[in-house]
């Protein structure tokens, strides 16, 4: 059997998993906490925190791809993405505990601390992450093997989720009973050493089986040109943006909705979080067995107009009972939960697509491109979510919120996200890569065969 269409065992698909679990508990906590941090506990305005968001995105357009690039070079006896794992993992953890501190210095102080801080941590997960999300394609190449391998993934991975969103405030309030602030950072501390054993059990626990089939020298700027004649990875691009826009608007607001419009306390926040960790599990698990039935590209497009329908369901249920909410909101977790691994099925398809049509595997530079749009979702809709908020009045650290902020909050929470996951199911449709044409693209760069030298 190739090694590019090798079987993987299930301890390894768990293993890889694992280091998912381990950004997650950065990442979601950015998409659901941090704007909430930030703004009730931190007191930053929420102008200041969206434009955070925003400002410190531009960093990774030069970071992302000098990353990519230094792992695509990157030569080990334990491969080239791996070695990342062990290196950056420690770091990783430090940055956690640094960017949930909040040190007594004065509005200004405070800024600077913040985005020196973030940017601290946007550093160590680009360091660390990049490699990863790379190593999945130096896995295996098979489509089959590649989607069960992401299933795991983002089965495994909602446990960090959790831990950066669900899990957070509860042991926050149990270590330090009345001092959030303090209580996050022992928390995020906690959390971040935990991150650091499951990517040394990542790095363990896993190969790398794929190689380049032609290896040059480091040249950032020649990979970019390569990335750009990629079609579909474009396509992809428009695609990521736009979910992760929808994505983290819904996400940041969560918070606020069950706080201002349902009503509800810290204790029902927590089980909103922690339904969104199980519903994804869930999500993920059935993902493979809906990719062997149906086309991968069709059913990405149907998830996305059922979330962009049942989030504008939001607006019309009703506010002073919240188990309705609780029950629409699990059933988007779920359907997000499938789609993460459809989404990086097709990144790692385009990968392999792209050697195909341009002779030059950039898989740490593909990763990286994939992974700046994805971060500037995140970004923008982080942005959004803090400028939303101050258009409609929110104030910072004030527990009674006018009816004008209250109204933005719902408008927010559910227009918003509905028209980024329409333009997301839009977008999708213009992807080609089939699971019969990839298999068609593996066979062909088994043989050492590519497009321009069939052309």
């Amino acid at each position: 059997m190739s090694a590019l269409t090798a079987r993987i065992s299930n301890k390894e698909k768990f293993g890889f998993g694992l280091g998912d679990a381990a950004s997650h508990i950065v990442f979601d906590s950015s998409v659901a906490i941090l704007a909430y941090f930030y703004t009730n506990i931190y007191g930053l305005p929420p102008a200041v925190m969206g434009t955070l968001f925003l400002v410190v995105r531009v960093l990774d357009a030069i970071t992302d791809p000098i990353m990519g690039a230094i792992a695509d070079q990157t030569k080990s006896r334990w491969g080239r993405f791996r070695p990342w794992l062990l290196i950056i993992c420690v770091p990783f953890a430090v940055s956690c505990v640094l960017v949930y501190s909040t040190p007594n210095f004065e509005q200004t102080g405070k800024i600077v601390y913040a985005v020196v801080a973030y940017i601290f941590m946007t550093l160590m997960y680009t360091a660390i992450n990049i490699p990863y999300c790379s190593l999945g394609a130096a896995i295996t190449a098979d489509p089959k093997e590649n989607l069960s391998l992401q299933s795991w993934r983002f089965a495994v991975a909602p446990i960090g989720g959790a831990m950066g969103t669900a899990l957070i405030l509860p042991l926050a309030d149990l270590i330090a009973p009345g001092d959030r602030a303090s209580g996050m950072q022992w928390a995020m501390g906690i959390f971040g050493a935990i991150g650091c054993v499951m990517f040394l059990i990542c790095f363990m626990t896993t190969r790398e089986r794929i190689t380049p089939v032609k290896e040059e020298n480091l040249n950032i700027l020649r990979d970019v040109r390569i990335l750009m004649k990629n079609d579909q990875w474009r396509i992809l691009s428009i695609y990521n943006l736009a979910m992760l826009c929808g994505v983290v608007v819904r996400g940041s607001l969560l918070v606020y909705f069950v706080q201002y419009i349902l009503n509800q306390g810290s204790n029902i926040i927590s089980l909103f979080m922690l339904a969104t960790t199980v519903a994804a599990v869930v999500g993920s698990l059935a993902a493979k067995q809906l990719g062997s039935r149906m086309c991968k590209i069709r059913a990405s497009v149907w998830i996305n107009i059922l979330s962009a329908l049942l989030g504008l369901a939001f607006l019309v249920l009703p506010a002073n009972y919240w188990v309705p909410a609780f029950i629409v909101h699990i059933i988007l977790n779920i359907l997000q939960g499938i789609n993460a691994p459809l989404q990086w099925s097709m990144i790692t398809d385009a990968n392999n697509y792209g050697e195909w049509k341009t002779q030059r595997r950039i898989t740490g530079m593909n990763v990286a491109a994939n992974i700046f749009i994805i971060k500037l979702g995140v970004a923008i809709g982080g942005a959004l979510t803090g400028w939303g908020l101050a258009f409609y009045g929110y104030q910072a650290g004030v527990e009674q919120q006018s009816a004008e902020a209250i109204r933005g909050v719902l408008i927010l929470f559910t227009v918003l996200p509905a028209i980024f996951y329409l333009i997301t199911a839009v977008s999708i449709r213009y992807y080609r890569l089939t699971e019969d044409r990839m298999n068609g693209i593996v066979a062909d760069l088994s043989e050492g065969k590519f497009q321009q030298q069939m052309s």
